[in-house]
């Protein structure tokens, strides 16, 4: 593989460092702030920040996606972009050899332990509108913002207690009056990308170029 430097969306820190040692990637591997996952354009502008700041490296690999078009008018200034053509980082724990093979119930909410973990802030919300304004008030609210959702997919990709993640959402699930569903997640694309086997399920934009809506021939990632 040519020289590299990989930048990662932290939800998928756990997986991602299991496919590296699984493929021997000796690179640097660097994690964004969490807080950029919400804002698309925060997302472009940082990202396009710490590729123009590299040196001395022949390709940058993101481990990113559509991410709401987050992606999308990045430019490859200081060396060749690789990205999957994912929606979202869902797919990318999902894939098992590829895009092709991923099963994604519609209307759902996926949780791994690293996205258990980002959303730790929910539940502190929630408790600050239970002390405030009483527990009724805070759970209308959260049904609220989970209208239409009731069906919750725990990814097991092998690499955390599925155990732990389910009883960590259990209450939120018990408010919603839920379902708890596991689901496997291969995260192929990690496999894939940390082996340097980019094949059609990578968009490969050259320096100089830049990562265009329609490259993501997968989904619209907007």
């Amino acid at each position: 593989m040519k020289k590299s430097v990989l930048l990662s969306c932290p939800t998928l820190k756990r997986e991602l460092l299991q496919a590296a040692r699984e493929n021997g990637f000796s690179y640097p591997i660097y994690f964004l702030p969490p807080q950029l996952h919400s804002r698309p354009e925060n997302l472009r502008e940082y990202l396009q920040q710490r590729i123009d700041a590299l040196e001395d490296v022949e390709q940058i690999l993101l481990c990113v996606s559509g991410c709401g078009g987050g992606t999308v008018g990045l430019k490859a200034t200081s060396g060749d972009l690789i990205l999957p053509k994912t929606r979202d980082c869902l797919d990318i724990l999902l894939s098992q050899k590829g895009l092709e093979d991923i099963q994604r119930p519609q209307n759902a909410i996926f949780i791994t332990e690293d996205w258990a973990e980002f959303m730790n802030g929910l539940k502190a919300r929630f408790e600050a509108q239970a002390q405030e304004k009483g527990e009724e008030y805070a759970k209308e609210a959260v049904r609220m913002m989970f209208q239409g959702f009731e069906d919750f997919y725990v990814i097991d990709t092998g690499v955390y207690d599925t155990k732990k993640v389910e009883e960590d959402i259990g209450p939120l699930v018990k408010i919603l009056k839920g379902r708890i569903h596991k689901v496997s997640g291969g995260y192929g694309i990690l496999r894939k990308l940390t082996a340097g086997k980019f094949d059609e399920d990578f968009i490969m934009v050259k320096k100089g170029e830049q990562v265009r809506k329609e490259d993501f021939t997968f989904t619209d990632p907007i």
